[in-house]
């Protein structure tokens, strides 16, 4: 029996067997400061318990980001260039005509319900749709807390547990906003990770992002009197581990409800974080591998192998038809691969991968094993470089991206380049490009704000 008809027998049982989802995204989460994927601070156990019974995804990739895209992407399995939701907060809403995995779960009997506050398109198929609201951070800024949004998902798994009819079955989304920005981790986390004095005036880290970050007035509230840099690193690792105990604490609930052998978790980001590299501070601008490279985790016990590593390149629109795959169900609409190919069909996943972003900057990329390759593209960029500006890496050489060698490697730019455009013509066909005819949201609300109060 050939690789094929493996599969499709295993799906034949799987469509049988009838399993839950239960879908976690981590808002914000890079992937390199997990312990799973390999980081030194013990920011994960939960979730690396999770990866140890299950596969990880070593080279998993946002193709768009950050959050609007990212998810759009993740729920829908069309490529970003395909379903036009390429900024976040931008003006497009995503079309009626490209389903949501929750109205096609829906449409196949299951109860779906979400714990999310995205609302917009994201709302559409969920049978329940729970905003667990905010807080006031005490530093400045609203706060999703895991905390929040536990009390809705538990809440909601022990009544469905309790009411289950038959072979019912639930599609559930929980939505975690820890670890993005203000990083306010509550304790004993915010001190998990530092022990110096955050405010230590002979500490001058902090002062050069006051000076160079373009956007530090979204952070101004939040830091201010903070002179150390890493307290700040430290904080967003305490997020990490914070969120990481509420992840625990949903997973302790589902086993303890006799639901684990019968659901598939899935836990990923929408995006990660720049902390300090390439002089981003705190945000999720730039195509930069702690940006684009997120954590992806598949665990089913009894149907995933455990402790698996898939060091081939995906991306998050293969998630949508890999969960659609491992119920036994049809994705035939989707861009993105089953990942069950990669895992038992000997597929070798991507190639290369193209990666976007539209909303403070508007940048395109190209990544290899070996070479990244960074695009300005229709305005210059926050930080004064012009169109046409080009960034290349050899990441085998220089995994940090630290040197660009546009100017040195002329010709491996150029053939990337050409390599870029033609695969954005191909994906495009006779539809306009969305990154040229859509604005970059954020920077043109921020700069038609600096113009109304007489800045710019």
């Amino acid at each position: 029996m050939g690789i094929a008809q493996v599969i499709g027998c295993f799906r034949g049982y799987l469509m049988e067997s009838r399993l839950n989802v239960l879908f976690i995204g981590i808002d914000t989460l890079r992937a390199d400061h997990l312990g799973c994927y390999g980081y030194v601070r013990r920011t994960s156990p939960n979730i690396d318990r999770l990866a140890s019974r299950g596969v990880l995804f070593a080279n998993a990739f946002a193709p768009a980001i950050p959050t609007d895209p990212g998810w759009t992407t993740l729920f829908t399995g069309v490529h970003p260039l395909r379903h036009g939701i390429v900024s976040h907060a931008g003006d497009v809403v995503l079309s009626e005509d490209v389903p949501l995995l929750s109205q096609v779960l829906k449409k196949h009997g299951y109860v779906t319900v979400a714990v999310d506050n995205l609302h917009r398109w994201f709302e559409r198929g969920y049978d329940y749709y729970l905003d667990p609201g905010y807080e006031e951070a005490p530093s400045g800024g609203r706060k999703v807390t895991a905390d929040r949004v536990n009390s809705r998902a538990v809440e909601w798994l022990r009544g469905w547990a309790s009411r289950r009819r038959g072979d019912e079955r639930f599609f559930m989304f929980v939505h975690y906003w820890d670890p993005h920005t203000p990083y306010v981790p509550p304790s004993p986390y915010d001190r998990m990770f530092y022990k110096g004095d955050e405010r230590d005036p002979r500490n001058p880290t902090m002062r050069k992002v006051r000076e160079i970050s373009p956007i530090w007035f979204l952070f101004e509230r939040w830091l201010r009197g903070i002179t150390d840099v890493e307290y700040v690193v430290a904080q967003y690792d305490g997020e990490i581990a914070y969120v990481d105990s509420k992840v625990g604490e949903l997973l302790e609930v589902l086993d303890e409800l006799g639901l684990v052998e019968e659901t598939l978790v899935v836990l990923t980001s929408d995006h990660g974080e720049l902390m300090t590299e390439h002089d981003i501070y705190f945000d999720h601008h730039g195509l930069y591998d702690p940006n684009v490279r997120v954590p992806l985790i598949m665990s089913c016990p009894g149907i995933l192998p455990h402790g698996e590593v898939v060091d081939a390149f995906v991306q998050h629109m293969d998630v949508a038809p890999t969960i659609l795959g491992l119920l036994g169900l049809g994705h035939e609409w989707m861009d993105g691969m089953d990942l069950m190919e990669v895992l038992y069909g000997g597929r070798e996943g991507y190639r290369e991968v193209y990666l976007f972003e539209n909303t403070w900057m508007c940048k395109r990329a190209i990544r290899t094993r070996r070479w990244k390759l960074i695009k300005t593209v229709k305005e210059r960029d926050l930080y004064g470089r012009p169109v046409g500006w080009l960034e290349l890496y050899d990441l085998e050489r220089d995994p940090y991206e630290t040197t660009n060698l546009a100017a040195s490697e002329v010709d491996v730019a150029k053939s990337l380049e050409r390599q870029l455009e033609a695969w954005i013509r191909r994906m495009l066909g006779d539809r306009p490009d969305p990154q040229l005819t859509q604005r970059t949201s954020l920077r043109s609300r921020f700069l038609e704000k600096l113009r109304q109060c007489g800045r710019v």
